[in-house]
């Protein structure tokens, strides 16, 4: 039976909006698989931030359709002896450096597996945009022939699993509006928890409206994690808050 085209190509990175990167990438996969929708899922990641990143990729990634490819790209080390894995996680294909940026993906997935992409293009590259000219390619292969282009080799799961916490016990992003998420999965705490951030103690709330104007509270935020918010005001400005500002958790 042939492979069925991916339904989508995404790319999830710490590019921005503002430069260029993110619309090169995009035209590296229009070029390579023109027929596959192309989509830039978020390019805001936290930069340098490998496990902000971890955690974010996951929790944005879990609607997406299922055989979607999405090129990961948080990568302080470009350039340097880290590889390129893919890994097949609970339907969706992923594309990124062997960095611990896939851990979180990895350590959540039902089923799983994992390979190192060896392949290279036949012509030199430059050694500082691997996400348009070495994981875009990757990427374009995994959608429309289904596989992960050759040379490959299998890895075992473990070895994908370091250098990031999961949970997270910090903020990994701060929002436009200046609500804070964390690397905390929200259906791991109950609600009665307590979350402890810049110096006060706050409680849960289902939704914004819940609140009183200015007031604060923690809530189980769209996309699965732990976020904590001001009603029509920003949490980030009272609490002094931004990425890597760490929150506990108060058990009652």
């Amino acid at each position: 039976m042939a492979h069925r085209p991916a339904p989508l190509l995404a790319l999830f990175s710490d590019f921005g909006s503002a430069g260029p990167y993110v619309g090169q990438v995009m035209a590296a996969w229009a070029a390579a698989a023109p027929e596959i929708p192309r989509v830039a899922l978020f390019s805001e990641s936290p930069a340098f931030d490998v496990e902000a990143g971890a955690h974010l990729l996951f929790a944005f990634t879990r609607t997406l359709p299922q055989g979607s490819v999405i090129e990961a790209v948080v990568d302080p080390g470009v350039g340097g002896p880290r590889g390129v894995v893919a890994v097949s996680a609970d339907g969706l294909w992923f594309v990124a450096p062997d960095n611990g940026l896939l851990a979180v993906v990895v350590q959540r997935a039902r089923t799983c597996a994992a390979w190192r992409v060896a392949w290279r293009p036949e012509a030199e590259i430059p050694q500082t945009f691997h996400g348009r000219d070495l994981f875009a390619p990757i990427a374009a292969a995994l959608a429309r022939g289904g596989e992960p282009p050759a040379p490959c080799a299998a890895v075992d799961l473990p070895a994908l699993l370091r250098d990031v916490s999961d949970p997270a016990f910090r903020v990994v992003l701060v929002d436009p509006y200046g609500n804070l998420m964390t690397g905390i999965r929200a259906s791991d705490v109950p609600p009665e928890t307590r979350v402890a951030v810049g110096g006060e103690i706050l409680g849960a709330a289902p939704r914004f409206e819940a609140c009183a104007a200015g007031e604060a509270f923690w809530y189980a935020n769209a996309n699965g994690l732990l976020e904590i918010a001001v009603n029509r005001g920003s949490a980030a400005a009272r609490f002094g808050a931004k990425v890597g500002t760490p929150v506990r958790l108060v058990r009652s």
